[in-house]
């Protein structure tokens, strides 16, 4: 899969009508004040009871966690393994996080987004799923936790279809990237079978 060596696609916040832009989270710089500003996003109560308490059995996320984050984003695009974005606003301050999690035809993206930024998540998937056409993927899939109903509907909203429960309980949305998107479509059939969920 390959992606263009310079990223930044603007995106447009559909309650402020502020200016955002899509780039990749290797661009982000990693001084204190930028670590410190990703640790607070993620332990907002709703981004930190969705994604964080349970892996972090309850402990706060911290600066040195975001360390990693950004760090892990790096290898990710230099090996080409997997690909993390950051939206960021007008002063260059990470606003949320979206990824690729694998470089496979069909992959698994993730995301999340500061309650102080609501508006931009939508259209910051809009924006993933165009770079990932254009990279040659050919499917993306999304997994939510029952009752995460606002992470549900920015999937709807960028035209990704639920499908079914995992096994873990897991609810699962998929989107084709070779189907007309003038439509939502799920993967076909032949492409869904075999598929490894983690």
């Amino acid at each position: 899969m390959k992606f263009p060596p310079d990223i930044r696609v603007p995106l447009t916040n559909h309650h402020t009508g502020q200016t955002y832009h899509l780039v990749r989270a290797s661009e982000v710089p990693t001084g204190a004040e930028a670590l410190a500003r990703i640790a607070a996003i993620c332990n907002e109560p709703e981004i930190y009871e969705w994604l964080f308490r349970g892996r972090l059995s309850g402990q706060a996320y911290t600066p040195d966690m975001a360390r990693h984050f950004l760090q892990w984003a790096g290898e990710g695009w230099a090996a080409g393994t997997h690909f993390v974005f950051t939206v960021v606003d007008r002063d260059g301050a990470v606003a949320a996080a979206c990824d690729i999690k694998t470089n496979t035809r069909i992959a698994e993206i993730g995301y999340w987004s500061s309650r102080n930024h609501r508006g931009v998540m939508t259209n910051a998937v809009r924006g993933l799923i165009t770079l990932a056409t254009e990279a040659g993927f050919v499917g993306l899939f999304a997994r939510t936790k029952p009752g995460n109903t606002r992470s549900e509907a920015v999937l709807a909203r960028a035209g990704f279809v639920k499908v079914r429960s995992d096994p873990d309980d897991f609810i699962r949305h998929e989107l084709s990237l070779q189907a007309n998107q003038d439509e939502p479509q799920r993967l076909p059939a032949h492409e869904r079978a075999g598929r490894n969920v983690h």
